[in-house]
């Protein structure tokens, strides 16, 4: 069976690392004088080294003839924790061993001296996926272990680790690879394997790899099972990227504000099988650049100079406040993209947003990508004319139950028809928590007082269900009910009226006549037959 590369290249010594130059330098140093921790952490995103920088440093702490803080790979230390024979080290997989009881068998096992090893070593991978149980049956230990053991744990949550576990390790922080290395550790292996892999291909798998060299060697692998030469058009086929001229002519219909262009270069790069998320990021990576030389004349490290020319000739039609708008506003549907119900939805009003914002004179300041996401989901229905509206009336019951105390005079003229019974039809109104979030950033008191509401919409009005603190404070403050009213219009894109959420009671009930129960009973549903 063949082995793969990103096996096959895995580094064996500090030497061998790419791209993590000073925490090689620092693990060697405290080789060299002997000072070694009881514990470590790596953390990092996916494929920068951590699992082969702990493989290197308990071959390290054990190998026979340690050379200036390097393992020599040749001793039978070394070869025999290399090919797992070796039972002294133990590589943990947190993903399916979290337990507790997983923890306690290791806690078991320390008090025993090392068989071959002077050093017992333990290699805890995705330490953030253990229990709560099992981080607080590890403190102890980990922070008084006995003199032969260590812990070396690797992660790439660091967010979820306790911070009781961080104080007990020394920690290092891997950073993204950057992709001029990535490119040049490419060609080395294709060197060795034989593989006749141009430049321009490498630095497109580098590009892909996005910092991770162990996702460049397999996005190698596979180019090269192809046979022949791997160059820029086989992996561009393989990944369903096309060369960067679909960037301009999608940033070039962004300026001209032609949304009919936009959407078409779209269609067909999903119907040539371009993935939705690779494609907004590589739309953002490609605002970054224009930006990048338009303000500062840079010169891009991944870029041939003929295309470094295109950037900067491109750059010169748009202005800064352009680019810096479009790259937020991508970069925030990047962030939804992973939360959306259909990615290509979120993509497409990403593009159509600063496409329609090229048109005006001026950025929007108050642009909030939720919003247009959500409104391109629900599919409002559109707004009749007042011309044609017919006023329709508003029930006995929906009268109880609404009481309307802030009908704004700047009430435009179109507004949606009023729809009949939408208090038990229970009807959210479905960007409330945008309305908060914005709330939140004009008035720090008002967004906490709405933090646990709730909102319904009826088509007309907007509900609020909320505490009567809440209420008393929105009528009592001019301001934050103008706050809280163009909040609402940011989100649902028309100014609608507000009014408190009441639920009907069992009081209230009682108190209408035998119509009105009969008009409640039918309006939900319900089968009214005379009584013979």
């Amino acid at each position: 069976m063949k082995l793969a590369l990103y096996r096959k290249y895995r580094p064996t010594r500090f030497e061998d690392i790419v791209g993590q130059d000073s925490v090689a330098f620092a693990l060697k140093n405290q080789l060299r004088e002997g000072k070694i921790g009881h514990a470590y952490l790596f953390t990092g995103v996916r494929g920068t080294g951590k699992t082969s920088l702990a493989k290197i440093l308990a071959k390290a702490v054990n190998c026979l003839d340690l050379q200036d803080g390097e393992p020599c790979c040749n001793c039978e230390i070394c070869k025999g924790i290399d090919n797992g024979s070796i039972l002294d080290v133990t590589e943990i997989d947190a993903a399916s061993n979290n337990r507790v009881d997983d923890v306690r068998d290791i806690l078991d096992e320390v008090s025993y001296m090392p068989a071959m090893c002077r050093m017992r070593v333990y290699i805890i991978d995705e330490v953030h996926m253990l229990s709560t149980a099992a981080f607080n049956a590890l403190l102890k230990t980990l922070e008084e272990p006995p003199k032969h053991v260590l812990f070396i744990l690797a992660t790439t949550e660091i967010q979820k680790v306790p911070a009781t576990i961080l104080s007990r390790c020394q920690r290092f922080d891997l950073k993204r690879i950057p992709e001029e290395k990535i490119s040049d550790r490419l060609k080395y292996v294709s060197r060795n394997e034989g593989i006749d892999l141009t430049d321009d291909a490498a630095a497109l798998i580098a590009r892909l790899a996005d910092g991770a060299l162990r996702d460049a060697l397999s996005l190698l692998d596979t180019s090269a099972s192809l046979g022949g030469i791997v160059d820029e058009a086989t992996v561009q086929r393989l990944t369903g990227v096309t060369d960067r001229s679909y960037l301009f002519r999608l940033s070039d219909s962004v300026k001209n504000g032609d949304v009919t262009s936009c959407l078409q270069t779209l269609q067909q790069l999903y119907d040539n099988g371009i993935d939705s998320v690779r494609l907004l990021n590589e739309l953002v990576r490609h605002y970054r650049n224009l930006l990048m030389v338009r303000v500062g004349k840079v010169v891009l490290r991944d870029c041939s100079n003929e295309m470094q020319q295109r950037y900067e000739l491109e750059s010169g039609r748009f202005t800064e406040k352009e680019l810096l708008y479009n790259l937020a506003s991508l970069s925030e549907s990047v962030d939804k993209m992973s939360r959306s119900l259909d990615r290509e939805i979120t993509l497409e009003l990403a593009v159509i947003r600063i496409a329609e914002n090229a048109l005006k004179s001026e950025p929007s300041r108050n642009y909030s990508g939720n919003t247009v996401v959500r409104a391109a989901i629900e599919k409002p229905q559109p707004v009749p004319s007042s011309a044609n509206l017919e006023e329709k009336p508003i029930p006995a019951q929906r009268k109880q139950e609404m009481v309307n105390e802030d009908i704004p005079e700047d009430l435009p003229l179109d507004k949606p028809e009023p729809v009949l019974n939408p208090i038990f039809q229970n009807d959210l109104f479905a960007g409330w928590e945008d309305v908060i979030e914005l709330v939140k950033k004009k008035q720090r008191t008002l967004g906490s007082l709405l933090s646990k509401s709730n909102a319904h919409f009826d088509g007309s009005h907007v509900l609020i269900e909320a505490s009567e603190v809440a209420m008393k404070f929105i009528r009592d403050n001019k301001e934050s009910n103008q706050i809280l009213k163009d909040a609402i219009f940011e989100v649902a894109g028309v100014r609608y009226p507000i009014g408190p959420w009441k639920k009907k009671t069992e009081t209230d009930m009682k108190s209408n006549d035998l119509q009105d129960l009969i008009d409640l009973a039918v309006s939900n549903g319900i089968d009214i037959q005379e009584r013979k």
